[in-house]
């Protein structure tokens, strides 16, 4: 049992190392997936109550043929076990209709969990402030839900979720995401690869967009 939880640690770094590349990634493109993401997330635990981390995002885009990132971080306070506030800063960097375009953007997110039997629920509720160079400052709410059971497969205690988003500014509803994929953590290392259907509102018509994603997290 032991030699099957290392063979699937290992499989399971394996295939996302590939993934990283641009063989990999252009074959990606060529199945179908609109967009890539790739996330590298550091966090520490300062106190019982207080935590920090920082987010390192890249996104490679098939439809567009561009890339951007963004660099984010915060500081959260843990109420209790199952309530939390963040508060959030992001610089992005992105190009939109060919002008490099740089954002800022404060946040604050509210969050509470629970748990039933062996499921584990979320639900976090963000407040944006967009800023950019170029444009006007805008608002936007965000909301998601996410459910997950606790099946702790293979020594990277695996398990799978689903999670859905939702985007509101001033213009309404505006952007939705489903999320399946599956999580883990093995000591301080916290992988897990996810697919989400992306489904924006362009001039009253909905688009759909498949992003495949994938996160290595390291706790401090």
């Amino acid at each position: 049992m032991k030699g099957l939880k290392n063979k699937g640690k290992w499989s399971f770094i394996a295939f996302m190392t590939i993934l990283s590349g641009e063989k990999g990634s252009a074959q990606l493109f060529e199945s179908g997936i609109n967009e890539l993401w790739q996330e590298l997330y550091i966090y520490k635990d300062l106190s019982e109550k207080w935590s920090g981390g920082i987010l390192l995002n890249n996104l490679y885009s098939s439809e567009f043929g561009h890339y951007d990132w963004f660099l984010e971080g915060k500081s959260s306070f843990h109420a209790n076990k199952w309530l939390a506030i963040e508060a959030m800063y992001r610089q992005e960097y992105y190009a939109s209709n060919g002008i490099e375009i740089v954002e800022y953007r404060p946040m604050i997110r509210f969050s509470g969990k629970t748990q039933f039997w062996d499921w584990s629920i979320r639900n976090r509720h963000r407040f944006e402030l967009r800023m950019f160079e170029i444009g006007k400052t805008r608002l936007r709410y965000r909301t998601d839900v996410k459910i997950n059971p606790n099946f702790n497969w293979t020594s990277f205690n695996i398990d799978p979720f689903v999670l859905q988003e939702v985007f509101i500014n001033q213009n309404g509803f505006t952007r939705n995401r489903i999320y399946a994929g599956i999580q883990g953590k093995n000591q301080r290392i916290e992988p897990s690869v996810y697919l989400v259907l992306q489904s924006n509102i362009i001039s009253n018509t909905w688009h759909n967009q498949l992003i495949l994603g994938f996160m290595m997290g390291f706790e401090l």
